[in-house]
């Protein structure tokens, strides 16, 4: 974020594009200001970031990066209070959602490293000692699962983090900044 905020005049031939197509999908009604289109609009995000990471976490480290960029370039556009209303109720929930579905996809890079490296270890055994391809599957399943099941528990837990979001920034952020700036006026 604080990089997209310090960088933003050298990130706005790059980044302009990205908020016009955005302020024109909503403009279009393409993408509404509903909970159901701002959930799965954010879960998408959440679900390539956790996904992508089988990709060595590239995608994941790759969306992150480009999220956090793009908040602080958005900063930019806005007088600092006004970003602050527009973003702070729900970002508070939406933020930690995305950063925990990018954990969730680290963590699933973990679980797919280390199956397989642990499916093709075979160090000091002979041809005949080598366990067939299911066996070898299942032991190295049940030896990593555990990564697995803290993936999958981010993924959940970001999952309600965005749900929380999506209904506060419909129903609350842009009334409450909406009413801030009228009294501030």
């Amino acid at each position: 974020m604080i990089l997209g905020y310090f960088l933003a005049p050298d990130l706005k031939p790059l980044l302009e594009p990205m908020v016009k197509a955005f302020k024109d999908r909503i403009e279009s009604g393409e993408l509404k200001l509903t909970v159901d289109s701002l959930f799965f609009n954010n879960v998408f995000v959440a679900i390539m970031m956790y996904f992508g990471a089988i990709f060595i976490g590239l995608i994941t480290a790759i969306l992150l990066i480009s999220n956090g960029v793009f908040i602080g370039y958005f900063a930019t556009s806005l007088p600092l209070d006004v970003f602050l209303l527009l973003t702070l109720p729900h970002g508070i929930f939406e933020i930690p959602g995305i950063i925990i579905a990018g954990a969730g996809g680290f963590t699933m890079f973990t679980f797919v490293f280390y199956f397989l490296k642990n499916m093709a270890t075979f160090e000091g055994k002979k041809l005949g000692e080598i366990p067939k391809l299911t066996d070898r599957i299942v032991i190295s399943f049940n030896n990593n699962s555990k990564k697995l099941k803290q993936s999958l528990t981010l993924l959940g837990v970001a999952i309600v983090l965005l749900i929380i979001a999506a209904f506060i920034e419909v129903y609350v952020t842009i009334n409450l900044a909406n009413y801030l700036m009228g009294s501030m006026t």
